[in-house]
């Protein structure tokens, strides 16, 4: 117990406050600074009637087409080409959205977004966005996650 007890004192110690105490340890803030936000772009999504729907352990899930629509911003603008769908957990009164869909950016390039979130008490509908594509140019998507607000 004794040499546990003087490896974690002359070893495990100093590195621990080696680490904290690092180069910049001056400047760094006390707390981590907030992320900033950007705006990407609006979407004009059109959709079909429910194409399904069908119980299941967290509700009713229901299946609806997106046929196609547009987006436009700073960052990105194209079409939505392909036929995909928004799913909606309507359990105990509380809407959910659980979406997978692709955009053609004006350029040609593909992207895939998955999306889910719940809508708030007040009424919104705030969804998270992830996004896949392979394209270089608008590679950085990957490390992105957006936040959508109906």
């Amino acid at each position: 117990m004794r040499k546990m007890f003087s490896f974690v004192k002359n070893t495990l110690v100093p590195l621990l406050l080696l680490s904290q105490a690092g180069p910049g340890a001056a400047a760094s803030p006390a707390y981590p600074t907030a992320p900033e936000l950007s705006f990407l772009y609006t979407a004009y999504v059109k959709c079909e009637g429910t194409l399904m729907e069908s119980r299941g352990p967290h509700g009713i899930r229901k299946a609806i087409p997106i046929v196609g629509g547009n987006f436009t911003g700073p960052h990105l603008s194209g079409n939505d080409p392909s036929l995909a769908h928004e799913y909606h957990w309507p359990q105990t009164n509380v809407f959910s959205a659980d979406t997978r869909y692709n955009l053609r950016t004006h350029d040609g390039e593909n992207i895939f977004i998955q999306t889910s979130g719940p809508k708030s008490p007040s009424g919104q509908l705030h969804l998270r966005l992830v996004f896949e594509t392979g394209s270089e140019k608008y590679y950085w998507l990957n490390n992105v996650l957006g936040r959508f607000m109906m």
